[in-house]
């Protein structure tokens, strides 16, 4: 049985989502802040969260930037902050998905099964390694030539993605559906700008890694050897 978090301050809310989810077969626990998540987060294994942005004390968001390198597994804000700004920075905190109030919540469950579905696919092989380039799947440890770099749960999937399908090109659609959940309508950038601060990250240690787009397919991950230039210059 999943055990799922719900982080809501709603209290009848809170209600009828957990007993909705607990008649679909989850085992939910529910709590009303911050604080008392990260305890909970301390004390239980969860397979997946679902926040609430405005909270008391501290904000939905501040609460993930805290636990992303704690906690890996999928997370999805529910909250009536409809701003395209507040969705980019949910999304770009690392979570799956940005679900506006009111939410139908067959809809919240339909989304709860894609992620969970889309984590327990984890491949035999759990440590990647590609040139100078390893990444743990299970705990999301990542390092570039030995360098320890911090990624949101989000880059992370994406570049597990790019990863496995190391020098062919991944298309959006595949990515969102995968990754999202929900379909390319051909104008969301999300993914973009996942592809973009993960490609910084890379190449902020190695710049040889390079993520780019590849005109109608998508995206693909490079890594360009050194030319004797480049070993000429390191050696001076």
């Amino acid at each position: 049985m999943h055990h799922l978090l719900l982080i809501e301050d709603d209290v009848e809310l809170a209600r009828l989502v957990s007993d909705f989810l607990q008649a679909q077969g989850y085992q939910i626990t529910s709590c009303g802040n911050t604080q008392k998540a990260k305890r909970l987060l301390l004390a239980h294994k969860f397979d997946l969260i679902v926040c609430d942005v405005m909270l008391p004390g501290s904000s939905g968001f501040d609460l993930v930037r805290q636990i992303r390198q704690q906690f890996k597994g999928p997370i999805l804000f529910m909250t009536a902050q409809t701003s395209v700004g507040a969705q980019l920075e949910g999304l770009e905190l690392g979570a799956q998905d940005y679900l506006l109030k009111p939410l139908d919540p067959r809809i919240l469950l339909a989304k709860i099964k894609v992620f969970l579905s889309a984590a327990a696919q984890t491949p035999t092989v759990t440590v990647l390694q590609n040139h100078n380039l390893t990444v743990d799947r299970v705990s999301g440890h990542t390092s570039v030539a030995g360098q320890d770099i911090c990624l949101t749960n989000a880059e992370l999937q994406l570049l597990l993605a790019l990863l496995d399908n190391y020098g062919v090109a991944i298309s959006r659609e595949r990515l969102f559906r995968e990754q999202l959940g929900r379909e390319y309508d051909g104008e969301d950038r999300t993914m973009d700008g996942r592809a973009s601060r993960l490609r910084r990250k890379l190449q902020a240690v190695d710049p040889h890694w390079n993520i780019r787009v590849v005109w109608g397919q998508g995206y693909c991950i490079s890594y360009a050897e050194a030319t004797t230039a480049d070993s000429t210059e390191h050696s001076t």
